[in-house]
């Protein structure tokens, strides 16, 4: 059965409109994601506050992904 006879199934059926359910679960799930991000946020910003803020990393980190240059 394709997509759209299922889309209509549902709807007539059982009253779902299955696109409104789609869009509601994606918008749930980007808006728990962005409350994520901001904890971690401020978990990172705490945790680099007492740990004095500084971040030193290794050459090899820093010069990842960069060209090297030819004289």
């Amino acid at each position: 059965m394709d997509r759209e006879r299922m889309k209509y199934l549902l709807r007539e059926v059982l009253g779902v409109d299955v696109d409104d359910v789609v869009k509601q679960a994606v918008a749930t799930i980007s808006i728990e994601r962005a409350k994520q991000t901001q904890r971690q946020t401020r978990d990172w910003k705490r945790y680099m506050g007492s740990e004095g803020g500084i971040v030193i990393l290794p050459s090899r980190v820093t010069q990842l992904g960069r060209k090297d240059e030819k004289d």
